[in-house]
């Protein structure tokens, strides 16, 4: 583990110690890790895990928090801002948000796993941009395609963080890189936010890529850092 010892914005005159992460485990190495070990096939997997997403959305609609035991359970709010006490609450005028408690027993093992590790005193590090699955988006799909596959000229959602890089630079953007380390940067179809990008492969896409985004960070006059998805993109 690396981390920093930065001042406590929180507490005056103190000093906390803040953890890099490094690159995120995905959703699709889950899934292999169930597979290799255990009799849960990957489809098996998708299928609850899919299941368990319905049933806490359906619960909530009820006004239900839902428990999904060892993963934790949902808590419900909801939010919205009046000038004045209203006399009726409109459905436009609030929004029901949810967030998750992770269980206690899970905290405590990941705190007993933590004092295993080994840590690293760094200086500040610039953070990466993180791809988590990249979505390809067909019109009534049903069920959808699987992950980190493409449609030559089609959309594609791809989702993570730290995501959004300044359009004007040519070396940041989405990069398409084949196994031979040749790479065209996409510039059409983009909708870029922190969490998300959308883009239109190009029209003469085909074969196997590894999908990269490059931004700088800090912004502007940072590092120019690369994060890649962790399985190539395919064709559907």
């Amino acid at each position: 583990m690396r981390v920093t010892i930065e001042r406590n914005p929180v507490k005056a005159g103190t000093f906390r110690v803040v953890l890099h992460t490094g690159a995120r485990a995905s959703f699709e190495s889950f899934l292999k890790f169930a597979e290799d070990s255990s009799t849960v096939t990957r489809a098996d997997a998708l299928a609850v895990f899919d299941r368990a997403v319905k049933w806490v959305v359906t619960k909530a609609a009820e006004g239900r928090e839902a428990d999904l035991g060892p993963l934790g359970r949902s808590r419900l709010g909801m939010k919205g801002v009046f000038e004045e006490r209203p006399r009726e609450i409109e459905d436009s005028d609030v929004q029901l948000t949810i967030n998750w408690v992770l269980p206690r027993e899970m905290k405590a093992e990941v705190a007993k796993a933590g004092g295993d590790l080994a840590r690293e005193r760094v200086g500040s590090l610039p953070k990466r941009p993180e791809l988590m699955q990249a979505l390809a988006r067909l019109d009534g799909a049903e069920p959808p395609p699987p992950l980190n596959r493409y449609v030559p000229g089609g959309l594609l959602r791809v989702v993570g963080c730290r995501l959004d890089y300044d359009v004007t630079r040519l070396d940041e953007g989405v990069f398409l890189v084949t196994a031979d380390g040749s790479e065209a940067r996409i510039n059409t179809g983009l909708d870029v936010e922190p969490s998300r990008i959308l883009f239109n492969m190009p029209a003469d896409a085909s074969g196997v890529y590894w999908l990269e985004v490059r931004r700088r960070h800090p912004k502007g006059t940072g590092t120019l850092m690369t994060g890649r998805l962790e399985e190539p993109l395919e064709p559907l």
